[in-house]
């Protein structure tokens, strides 16, 4: 197995914006979800080494030490048995082969177990739309009409959707069901993981997968660069927008799930003698919007900063509550405390789905209280949302998704083949499903259109550097690899990573 030719080299970890410093020696001993040999290090190497390893680089927190990020123990950690040649529809009995070929034998910390949504409503109905020029469809004319058929029907199922006309919907979601394959190409992957659970196929899936939750978490923050890049963009606004008298960076992050942004900003303020504070938003959502213990994310970014000597103080409070505290600021004087409203949605690693109410929300506070108090807005929109904003219709933002999560799912595709299928199951089932949910996404196009005359942020761009587009673009590697990233004239404070011509993420900056 050459796992070069499948992951990002660790050229991942060439991560050389000026304003962080990654050439250090980490704590081997750091846990990271009761996993012994799992911490926050990992090794970087020159870009002479990396361009010799392969394509398809990509930056890394140092979250996980370096054999974590080779592809041979990501895979055996999810357990790859050999795929079923001419596997055509997964009928409801034969989806426990694919949890025994995902699982094998019990894993290491299967006591760990994540916090997992098992209502089939949040994770299914919704069916795949692509423009047809953009599909890659196989050579064989019985494949191509099946692809064909299942186009048009997804095509019918938004139109029905977006009519109003529950009844034929539901009839065609049960003709799609009788394409989708777990197993299969783009299109009927991506069908299944929007469909399948109303068959409750999806949902058990799922909850076998899960035993692998940590190893499949790994693999998937590394395949792709969705979270990488926006955290990345992210971090170094933060860094580059702080004043230099400033004594403290006070973080209110939306969704700090299991904290992997976070550690390169702390080993980027080592010796600058800037105190950091970060504040976690409590949800009040379902289950859904965190899989991860605050407390033990907590305890690790305590550590961490700990080893690199920063004073560092982590709490979960309600936005309310914070928003009280920080007028309560305003009024004896902000001093020398630089204020950053944090806000990641939508990228794949997340695996949880947040209602843009809850994120509107979060904004509105953000926006409000930016107006008086000294800071920045990093938003970082794991499913393109501003291209959304702009849809006319439910029937055009529903196509909008579909083919964002297409893309994905081919990104995805590129870096487990055929014969590493079963991995690729896993992480689709425990980290894109979630998100593909069109009671979601009605949820969602309602309360944009209700609020759309609210949409705009209020605040001032603030105008991203040519040095983070430059290594952002060394991060995807745009020229081993379909990725781009890009800035675009008109909007200098927001950079997008595309999937060829599809945006994935955008990540803009507000003061």
């Amino acid at each position: 197995m050459q796992s070069e030719l499948l992951l990002p080299p660790m050229s991942t970890f060439n991560f050389r914006c000026s304003a962080l410093n990654h050439n250090t020696s980490y704590d081997q001993e750091m846990d990271f979800c009761g996993i012994d040999d799992c911490d926050f290090s990992c090794s970087f190497t020159s870009l002479e080494e990396s361009s010799a390893i392969s394509s398809s680089n990509s930056y890394v927190p140092t979250m996980f030490p370096d054999e974590f990020f080779n592809l041979e123990n990501l895979v055996d950690d999810i357990q790859i048995y050999p795929t079923m040649d001419g596997l055509e529809i997964i009928p409801t009995e034969e989806i426990e082969d694919i949890c025994e070929w995902i699982n094998g034998n019990d894993a290491e910390g299967d006591e760990w177990s994540p916090c997992l949504s098992l209502e089939s409503g949040q994770n299914s109905i919704v069916s795949p739309f692509m423009d047809e020029m953009s599909l890659e469809l196989p050579v064989d004319d019985m494949q191509v009409d099946d692809q064909l058929t299942l186009l048009h029907l997804m095509r019918a199922y938004g139109e029905a959707r977006n009519n109003g006309e529950k009844e034929l919907a539901e009839v065609i979601v049960k003709s799609i069901n009788e394409k989708t394959n777990p197993l299969g190409n783009t299109m009927e992957r991506v069908a299944y993981n929007l469909f399948q659970s109303t068959e409750n196929q999806g949902e058990y899936l799922r909850q076998e997968s899960s035993k692998n939750f940590v190893a499949a978490f790994k693999a998937l923050y590394q395949s792709i660069p969705n979270g990488r890049f926006a955290h990345f963009t992210a971090n170094s606004a933060i860094l580059e927008s702080v004043p230099d008298d400033a004594a403290m960076i006070q973080i209110v992050d939306f969704d700090t799930g299991e904290g992997i942004q976070w550690p390169p900003l702390i080993e980027a303020l080592s010796g600058k003698k800037k105190a950091l504070r970060l504040t976690s938003v409590k949800s009040e959502e379902e289950c859904t919007s965190s899989c991860w213990n605050f407390e033990d994310a907590k305890k690790r970014l305590l550590a961490h900063a700990r080893q690199y000597g920063v004073k560092l103080q982590i709490e979960e409070r309600s936005i309310e509550d914070f928003a009280c505290e920080l007028m309560r600021m305003k009024k004896r004087g902000q001093g020398r405390e630089w204020l950053v409203f944090n806000c990641m949605v939508g990228l794949p690693h997340m695996g949880r789905r947040r209602s843009r109410s809850s994120v509107a929300q979060f904004v509105k506070v953000a926006r409000e209280l930016l107006a008086n108090l000294k800071g920045i807005l990093t938003f970082g929109d794991g499913e393109a949302g501003e291209s959304l904003n702009t849809c006319c219709s439910y029937t055009s933002y529903f196509d909008n998704l579909l083919r964002h999560y297409q893309a994905i799912f081919e990104s995805l595709e590129g870096n487990f083949p055929v014969y590493l299928a079963e991995a690729r199951t896993a992480m689709e089932s425990l980290f894109l499903a979630p998100f593909m949910s069109p009671t979601g996404w009605s949820t969602d196009w309602e309360e944009m259109t209700k609020s759309r005359d609210q949409a705009e942020t209020r605040l001032e761009g603030r105008k991203l550097s040519q040095e983070s587009l430059f290594e952002a673009k060394q991060i995807v590697n745009e020229r081993e690899n379909s990725y781009r990233v890009t800035i675009e004239r008109l909007r200098e404070n927001e950079m997008v990573l595309k999937w060829k011509e599809t945006p994935l993420v955008r990540v803009s900056t507000w003061v």
